[in-house]
């Protein structure tokens, strides 16, 4: 292996120790000893007080002083206040929207962004009607199993979407979830000419989704609209635009 490939490797090691040792830490609000991480870690003691003492150094982590375990420091709350800033920052623009949507159709109206190959659910705007679809804020779900995660692969380019497909596959064979491939190529190319992405999970519940995008045509979020299929069915075209229209509208209010 050439030198600088055996660099590249062992540097990321040393990041993905870093983060699981950072995540250990976090999983343990009343404070954690080094012994204690290296044995959940299973990564010998002189290299996890190393780490730590870096982690310490960048403020990520800090040692009491009274017992000399180890909680989150104050970056890790910068970095989760600049991440709630940007995910409310798109709640906030696209909220007028989706309630917009919402009124128009009479259907239940969800925003997610990506995370990964995940989608989370960020907002949602629901009608007032006695059957309507209920998404808890927060949940998380793998892109290949839903509408959102459609029309993100059907914004992307092909080199891009064939990428995140494969990501998608083994991620989903590494979680043992069943996938189908074919099925999902066949959903997001019928969503590149349409515009608007749907897909069938056998639940009675149709869902129609469509990307938000940035300024350089990378999709970064997506909405969905959400109804029993008896009522979605019928207007399925018609409200795949709808959904489009905003979609589109979201984006250009970001920026675009």
């Amino acid at each position: 292996m050439p030198a600088t490939t055996e660099a590249g490797a062992s540097a990321a090691r040393t990041l993905v120790r870093g983060l699981t040792i950072l995540e250990i830490v976090a999983e343990a609000p009343e404070g954690i000893g080094v012994t204690e991480v290296a044995a959940r870690a299973e990564i010998d003691k002189g290299t996890v007080s190393r780490l730590l003492a870096t982690l310490r150094q960048m403020s990520y982590v800090q040692q009491r002083s009274a017992d000399r375990r180890f909680v989150l420091g104050s970056r890790c709350l910068w970095l989760a206040r600049e991440y709630r800033s940007r995910r409310d920052e798109l709640s906030s623009v696209a909220q007028p929207f989706l309630a917009e949507l919402r009124d128009i159709t009479q259907e239940t109206v969800h925003l997610a962004i990506l995370e990964e190959s995940f989608v989370v659910f960020i907002a949602q705007e629901q009608p007032d009607r006695s059957i309507r679809v209920r998404s808890a804020v927060g949940s998380r779900l793998p892109m290949h199993r839903t509408a959102m995660g459609r029309a993100v692969l059907a914004a992307l380019d092909t080199e891009s979407r064939d990428q995140l497909i494969a990501t998608l596959e083994a991620d989903a064979v590494a979680r043992q979830e069943p996938i189908d491939v074919a099925q999902l190529r066949a959903d997001v190319d019928e969503a590149v000419e349409r515009g608007w992405a749907a897909v069938d999970r056998h639940d009675d519940v149709t869902r129609l989704a469509s990307a938000i995008v940035d300024a350089d045509g990378r999709p970064i979020a997506a909405i969905t609209l959400s109804g029993p299929d008896y009522r979605i069915e019928p207007e399925i075209d018609r409200l795949g635009l709808e959904v489009t229209r905003v979609a589109r509208a979201v984006s250009d209010a970001l920026g675009r």
